[in-house]
C-alpha cells in the first residue's frame, strides 16, 4: 500500500523556469516538525549582500514517482556481525535475484522493483562456509514522498562510500589511506566525512562536513600490558610501580584511566564506552548462543573471523548506550547493569575483548601537551579554502567511480557538480555605547582597545573591598603588583606614581576602588582559604563588602568549589577568584608577564559586572520587552539530574539582568520550572519598573535537540504562555486595569550545527571566512521552519560555525528581520569578553550560570546575588 503525506506547503511535482520537472518532497519531513505557516515569510532585508557557498550539495531525481518494496530480513542460523551479513546479501544467489545496488541497514531491505512477497534464499556463511537460510518479507511500499526515504537515502550515500573503500567507524566515514601519524603518541589521524541528506529550502541536499578521528595504533591490550603483571605467553612482563602487582590496584588504575572513554572495534567499526576491566572474564569463558555453550574466543573466530592469541586477558564491560551488533547478556554469571537501549528492554552490557579494540580521541595528558595539540590542529583546523579543496574533491570521486554512479543511477539520483550558492546578507556593525554619550565600534566584532579608550556604561562602587591570599614568596609579590594595578584605576584618590598606560585606564574607566583589606593565609589546603575568608568576613562584621578577591595558587577544583559554595550560597558576596598562575611571568622572559596589565585590566572589568556595573551598551530600540536565556547543564554529582538557568533583562537598556536556577531530572520537571522561572522573572521586571510589566518576551531556549522540537513547540510554549497570562491578570487584578496579555516569541538556539559557510573570495575557486553579521536565510534553511543562521564572530583559524535560530512561535510582530538584527545586537552584551560571543548574551549567561551550579555550586545561589553577574 503506498503511503506518504505533506504539510504546510504541500507537495507533488511541478515545473521550475527552465522547463524542468521537479518535486518538493515535503512528505519526507515528520509532520509534528512543522512550525512554519503556509505562505508564512521568512526572508529579511536588512544588510548588504554577500556571494556565499555552503557546504551542501544539491540533489536532482532524475526518476521522482517510483515505489520503495521493503523487506524484513531474518538468517537462520542468526548471524551477528552486520557486515557479514551486508556480505551474504552481495552474494551471486541473491544478486541474481534482486541485484546488487539495493539498500541494507543491516535487518531492513529496500528495492526499486517489486519482487516476491516471501522469498527463501541459501548463502554460504564467508567465514565458515556454513549455509545460511536467508529469508525475506516484504512488509511495506511507499513512494518517494515519504519519511523513510531519508533514511534510504543516506543509506544509500554510505553505501557510495563503501565502494570509494572509505573506512566506517561510527556513524562517520574516513579515509584510512590518507591517514596522518602522530608519532609521540603512536597515533594516526583519520579525515573522513559526515554526511546527511534531508529536504532544504526547495530540493533534497547532501550536507557534507569534515571529520577526523583520532585512533591508537596500541589495542586496549597493549595498553593494559603497561600495568598487567604478564601477557599470556607469559613472555613480556611489564610491571607498574605503583601497582606491586596488585591485580586490584591495576584495575583500579585501568579503570581510573580510560572510564568514560570511547574504544573502537575495528572487527565491526563501532565506538563503544569503556566502563570497567571484568578480571572474572577471559576470552575462554563461556555463554548461551542459539541453545549451546560457546567461548567468546569460539565466537569471534565464528562471526567475525578474528583469531583470539591471548586466553587470560580481562574483559572490557561496556554499558550499552546505543544499539551495537555485539551483545551477550546470558554468562553463566549473573549480569544485571547497565542502561535499558530501549525503554521496557532489560539492561544490556556489551563485553569487549582488549585484543581487539583501539582507543580513540584524546587523553587528558595530550591536551596538556601544547605542541601536541598544535600538531593537531594543523590537520584538523581547516580554513574555507582548504573545506572547500576537500568537499569538490570528494563531489568529483562521486562523479568519477563508475559504481557510484551506477548505485545512484539505479535509484534516480544525481549529484550537482559543485556546493550550493548562497545568497546571504551582512549586517551593518554595532556600536558600543560608554558613558554619557560616548560610542566607539569595534574591529572584527572586537573592542577591547575601545573599552580602554572610553570607559564603561555604568559604574560599580568597589571602595570596600578584601584580597585573601598568600603573603609569602613569588605569590605575596604577585598580589602586590595586582593590588598596584587595581589601586591604579583610581586617578584622583590616591596620588601614586603610575606609567601613562595605567593612568589612562584610571582616568577613563571612573570606577570609584579604595585600599584593599589584605587578609593573608599560611597554608594553601582548601581549609587555609576557606578559613581565610571567614576571619576576614568575621574583620569587617556590619560593614558592606562590595567585592572579595581570593588569589587562588593554582586551579585546584575542591578548593576552588568550596570558596564558590560558601560565598554564593552561603555567605553571599560579590567575589572574584584569581588564579595566580596566570599573572606570573615565563622563566623565558626574565619572571616578567609581558600582558600583565591586560590581564588585571580583564579581571577589573569582570569585578565591575559582579558588583552591579555595566561595561557598554547597544541601541535595541524596543520598549517594554523583556529577554529571556535558558539553558542546561549536568550536575556533577546528582546522577541523572540536570540543572536548568534562565538569566532575564530587568531594564529597558538591556544591561541589567536577573538569575535563577532549578535542577529536574525529566522534560515535564523542566517545563514545571520554565514556568517557575517566566514568573519570576516578570516579577522582577515589575518591581524594577515601577510596578510596569513587559508587553513582549523574546525567550532564547539552549540546549535543545531536533527531536525535542515537538516538546516544546507543543509543551513548553503553552506552559510559557500561561505563566505569562496568570501574571498579568494577577497584574491587572492588582492595579484595577484591563488585562493586556504579554506577546511571545520563543527561538530555539543550535550552536552544535554540521552546516558551514563560506564567504566567496575573489573568484568561485576561493573561499574565505564570513563577515561576523553574516545571515543566511534561504537555500540552506529548512521549509517547515522559521529559521536562519547567523555569523556574529570574526574567526581567523579555521572556518566559522553559524549558529542556527528556529523561531517556534511569535506573535510579537517582529517579523523576520527584526529578528536577526535582535540576535546579533544581543551576541554584543557578554560583558565577560570585549567582543561578540556565538549566541544571545542572555543566553551566554544562563550557560555560565548552569556551569557553576552544577559544577561547583550544587544549589540554588542568595537572592542577594541573582541581581549581579556574580557568575562570571
Amino acid at each position: 500500500m503506498a503511503s506518504g503525506s505533506g504539510r504546510g506547503r504541500g507537495r507533488g511535482s511541478g515545473t521550475n523556469n527552465s522547463g524542468e520537472r521537479t518535486q518538493d518532497y515535503y512528505g519526507t519531513i515528520q509532520p509534528d516538525l512543522f512550525v512554519r505557516q503556509p505562505g508564512e515569510p521568512k526572508i529579511g532585508s536588512s544588510g548588504r549582500p554577500q556571494r556565499c557557498f555552503a557546504n551542501f550539495v544539491p540533489i536532482e531525481m532524475e526518476k521522482a514517482d517510483y515505489s520503495i518494496y521493503q523487506f524484513h530480513i531474518e538468517f537462520d542460523p542468526v548471524v551477528d556481525s552486520k557486515h557479514v551479513r551486508e556480505r551474504m546479501l552481495l552474494h551471486e544467489n541473491v544478486t541474481d535475484e534482486i541485484g546488487c545496488y539495493h539498500v541494507f541497514d543491516g535487518m531492513i531491505l529496500y528495492l526499486t522493483k517489486e519482487w516476491h512477497q516471501n522469498q527463501e534464499i541459501e548463502v554460504p556463511h564467508p567465514n565458515t562456509g556454513d549455509l545460511i537460510k536467508v529469508i525475506f518479507k516484504q512488509t511495506n511500499r511507499f513512494l518517494l514522498d515519504n519519511a523513510q526515504t531519508i533514511n534510504i537515502f543516506n543509506t544509500i550515500v554510505r553505501r557510495c562510500f563503501d565502494e570509494m573503500q572509505l573506512v566506517q567507524l561510527g556513524r562517520h566515514y574516513f579515509n584510512s589511506k590518507d591517514a596522518r601519524n602522530v608519532r609521540e603518541y603512536n597515533m594516526s589521524i583519520l579525515p573522513g566525512f559526515e554526511t546527511a541528506i534531508r529536504m532544504y529550502e526547495n530540493q533534497l541536499m547532501l550536507c557534507v562536513e569534515n571529520r577526523f578521528k583520532m585512533v591508537r595504533r596500541d589495542s586496549m591490550f597493549d595498553l593494559v600490558s603497561l600495568y598487567y603483571i604478564k601477557t599470556c605467553n607469559g613472555g613480556l612482563k611489564k610491571e607498574m610501580g605503583a601497582s606491586q602487582n596488585n591485580r586490584q590496584r591495576v584495575q583500579e588504575k585501568m579503570n581510573e584511566m580510560y572510564g568514560g572513554s570511547t574504544i573502537i572495534t575495528l572487527y565491526n567499526n563501532k565506538l563503544h564506552r569503556f566502563t570497567r576491566l571484568d578480571w572474572t572474564i577471559n576470552p575462554l569463558s563461556e555463554f548461551q548462543k542459539d541453545g549451546q555453550s560457546i567461548t567468546l574466543k569460539e565466537y569471534f573466530k565464528i562471526q567475525y573471523g578474528k583469531e583470539i592469541k591471548h586466553d587470560d586477558q580481562p574483559i572490557i564491560v561496556s554499558f550499552s548506550y546505543m544499539v551495537l551488533d555485539f551483545r551477550i547478556s546470558h554468562f553463566y554469571f549473573q549480569i544485571s547493569e547497565g542502561k535499558p537501549k530501549q525503554p521496557g528492554e532489560p539492561p544490556q552490557v556489551n563485553y569487549i575483548v582488549p585484543e581487539l579494540c583501539f582507543p580513540t580521541g584524546l587523553t587528558d595528558e595530550m591536551r596538556k601537551d601544547f605542541r601536541m595539540m598544535k600538531e593537531i590542529a594543523m590537520y584538523t583546523r581547516l580554513s574555507p579554502q582548504q573545506r572547500l579543496q576537500e568537499t569538490r574533491k570528494l563531489i568529483t570521486e562521486f562523479h568519477s567511480n563508475e559504481r557510484v554512479q551506477a548505485c545512484l543511477n539505479y535509484w534516480g539520483i544525481r549529484l550537482a557538480d559543485d556546493l550550493a550558492n548562497v545568497n546571504a546578507r551582512v549586517l551593518k556593525s554595532e556600536p558600543l555605547h560608554a558613558e554619557g554619550t560616548k560610542k566607539y565600534e569595534g574591529r572584527n566584532a572586537e573592542w577591547a582597545r575601545g573599552v580602554k579608550e572610553s570607559g564603561i556604561y555604568r559604574r560599580s562602587d568597589m571602595t570596600n573591598w578584601i584580597v585573601v591570599g598568600p603573603n609569602s614568596g613569588n605569590s605575596g609579590m604577585l598580589i602586590q603588583k595586582f593590588i598596584g594595578k587595581q589601586k591604579n584605576f583610581e586617578f584622583l584618590k590616591f596620588q601614586i606614581s603610575f606609567s601613562g598606560e595605567s593612568s589612562r585606564l584610571g582616568s577613563t574607566l571612573r570606577v570609584p576602588i579604595g585600599d584593599p583589606m589584605c587578609v593573608p593565609i599560611k597554608g594553601v589546603t582548601p581549609n587555609d582559604y576557606l578559613e581565610g575568608v571567614k576571619l576576614a568576613i568575621k574583620q569587617v562584621a556590619g560593614e558592606t563588602v562590595h567585592m572579595l578577591v581570593v588569589m587562588l595558587v593554582d586551579d585546584n577544583k575542591t578548593r576552588y568549589d568550596s570558596l564558590k559554595k560558601f560565598l554564593c550560597v552561603e555567605c553571599p558576596i560579590p567575589n572574584q577568584c584569581v588564579n595566580l598562575r596566570t599573572l606570573a611571568g615565563k622563566s623565558s622572559d626574565g619572571g616578567e608577564n609581558k600582558n600583565f596589565g591586560s590581564i588585571v585590566l580583564k579581571i577589573f572589568l569582570q569585578m565591575i559586572c559582579k558588583t552591579g556595573g555595566a561595561l557598554w551598551k547597544v541601541n535595541i530600540p524596543l520598549s517594554d520587552t523583556m529577554i529571556v536565556g535558558y539553558d542546561l547543564y549536568h550536575d556533577s554529582t546528582l546522577k541523572g539530574k540536570t540543572v536548568g538557568a534562565c538569566v532575564s533583562t530587568t531594564s529597558g537598556d538591556f544591561t541589567e539582568f536577573y538569575s535563577q536556577t532549578r535542577p529536574h531530572e525529566n522534560p515535564t520537571q523542566l517545563g514545571n520550572n520554565l514556568t517557575h522561572f517566566v514568573r519570576k522573572a516578570l516579577k522582577k521586571y515589575y518591581d524594577n519598573n515601577n510596578n510596569t510589566l513587559p508587553t513582549r518576551l523574546i525567550l532564547y531556549r539552549d540546549g535543545a535537540g531536533d527531536g525535542q522540537i515537538p516538546y516544546i513547540k507543543n509543551t513548553e510554549v503553552k506552559l510559557v504562555r500561561d505563566a505569562c497570562d496568570m501574571v498579568t491578570q494577577r497584574a491587572a487584578k492588582i492595579n484595577n486595569k484591563e488585562h493586556k496579555p504579554i506577546t511571545l516569541a520563543f527561538i530555539i538556539v543550535t550552536k552544535r550545527v554540521n552546516m558551514r559557510i563560506l564567504k566567496q573570495g575573489a573568484s568561485s575557486n576561493t573561499a574565505i571566512n564570513p563577515d561576523p553579521g553574516t545571515v543566511v536565510d534561504t537555500v540552506v534553511t529548512r521549509p517547515e521552519r522559521m529559521d536562519f543562521y547567523l555569523v556574529p564572530q570574526f574567526v581567523n583559524q579555521g572556518t566559522v560555525t553559524p549558529v542556527s535560530y528556529n523561531i517556534i512561535y511569535d506573535d510579537t510582530g517582529l517579523g523576520p528581520d527584526k529578528q536577526q538584527q535582535l540576535a546579533f545586537k544581543l551576541c554584543h552584551l557578554y560583558y565577560n569578553w570585549q567582543g561578540t560571543v556565538r549566541v544571545p548574551a542572555p543566553c551566554q549567561y544562563a550557560h555560565k550560570l548552569a556551569f557553576l551550579t552544577a559544577q561547583s555550586l550544587h544549589g540554588d545561589s542568595d537572592e542577594q546575588l541573582r541581581d549581579k553577574l556574580f557568575f562570571l
